[in-house]
Parts: structure tokens; C-alpha cells; sequence
């Protein structure tokens, strides 16, 4: 999953809004652990490095072929500060459990930025509601 965050997303920051929440998770290079078990795995591309702008630009020529439907979200991309890539690495639990596990994490990310999710095979989502399928 990806997250075009509108604001610029840093590491540390979510590594100490995690701790403040939860004291069972932590951030170990790029790993999202809470107690002894790995969820996932993250990573922040900013503005200027190239898997940032290739990013961009596959998601928003997608937008743009789906005509008036991507638009709305199209601009919104446009605008995207950082894009967090989530890989859920926790292959012991269903994803639907490991996601729930990972509900803190969520959370924080509310309130750090707005943004969209990018669902691979089924679209975009805005604080939960779907947008546009993509």
C-alpha cells in the first residue's frame, strides 16, 4: 500500500508518535514492531528522489485516463509532500488481523497528514472511503 501524504512524513517523527501511543511499538530500520513481532515495513520517498517522481507520475497518468471520475484525486496527488510504501511482512496472522495490530500506527498517520491510500487492485481511499478505483 502506499500513502501520498500531504505533508512531508519523517521517520523519526513516527517513531516517537508511536512510542507516545503505544510503548509496544517501535521503528527498527524501516521494521514496524510491536512486542517481538514484525508487521511491517516502511518507507518514506520524499520530493527529488526518483521512485518519488516515478510514483507521481504512473499514479497520476492513471487519474488522468479515468477522465472527470480521477480529477479530484489527480490533484490531490499532485500536491503529495512524501509517499509512505507500507508491506505488511507478518505472513503468521491473517492481513486483516496483522492491520488491525497495526491500528495505532494508522491513527498516527491521521493526525500527522492527510492523504490518500493507494489500495494495489483496488483504488484510492480518503480516511477510509473509497474514491476512485485505480
Amino acid at each position: 500500500m502506499r500513502y501520498f501524504a500531504d505533508a512531508g512524513l519523517v521517520l523519526a517523527d513516527l517513531k516517537a508518535g508511536l512510542a507516545a501511543v503505544d510503548r509496544t511499538f517501535k521503528i527498527d530500520g524501516g521494521e514496524v514492531l510491536r512486542g517481538q513481532d514484525t508487521l511491517a515495513e516502511i518507507e518514506i520517498n520524499r520530493p527529488g528522489s526518483d521512485l518519488f517522481s516515478d510514483e507521481i507520475a504512473q499514479l497520476s497518468s492513471q487519474l488522468h485516463a479515468l477522465g472527470p471520475a480521477g480529477y479530484a484525486a489527480l490533484s490531490r496527488i499532485q500536491n503529495t509532500q512524501s509517499i509512505l510504501a507500507v508491506q505488511r511482512i507478518d505472513q503468521a496472522r491473517t492481513p486483516e488481523a496483522t492491520m488491525e495490530l497495526l491500528g495505532p500506527f494508522w491513527q498516527l498517520l491521521a493526525q500527522l497528514s492527510t492523504g490518500l491510500w493507494h489500495v494495489p487492485g483496488q483504488g484510492l481511499y480518503d480516511n477510509g472511503q473509497f474514491v476512485v478505483a485505480v
